[in-house]
């Protein structure tokens, strides 16, 4: 197993770089859409969530890699595994919603209500899974520690 803090400097790392990497990309496929929207005007909300859901779901792929060398255990790796299954499922519900939306199956009050209790399930889902890995492993960094020290090292930059 590997030390608390060494996972936390790794995961800090590993969202560092995955966000150089998935910056251009994410401007450019902006770009392209606004490009686009110029020339037909015609908003189509898919494309836009797809835009802000790929890059997300790269790096919690990558978050999963990064997170299964840290531990050998067959339950935490199962969890970690879960965790990313939520990130797909969260994407595949979005289609799903925007699709049906799209179609005319559901209502906006409909869409809405469906959106805010999907995303309090995601949520609540996510948060309970992160839980049970720090329960599992105590080494296990939290998204929670990860952001606050994310945070504590962007204010000793500026400082």
């Amino acid at each position: 197993m590997v030390d608390h803090t060494v996972r936390l400097e790794r995961m800090i790392e590993n969202d560092q770089k995955r966000q150089k990497q998935t910056l251009y990309p994410t401007f450019g496929f902006i770009a392209l859409f606004i490009i686009y929207f110029m020339t037909t005007e015609v908003l189509l909300l898919l494309p836009i969530i797809l835009v802000g859901q790929f890059p997300m779901l790269y790096k919690s792929w990558h978050r999963m890699k990064l997170l299964l060398t840290f531990n050998d255990d067959a339950r935490y790796q199962q969890k970690v595994r879960s965790e990313f299954g939520l990130a797909v499922g969260n994407l595949v519900f979005l289609l799903l919603l925007i699709t049906s939306s799209m179609l005319g199956w559901i209502t906006l009050l409909t869409f809405i209500i469906v959106i805010i209790v999907g995303l309090i399930t995601f949520m609540t889902l996510g948060f309970r899974i992160d839980r049970e890995l720090k329960t599992i492993d105590p080494e296990h960094v939290t998204g929670t520690e990860l952001s606050k020290a994310q945070l504590e090292r962007r204010t000793r930059k500026t400082s």
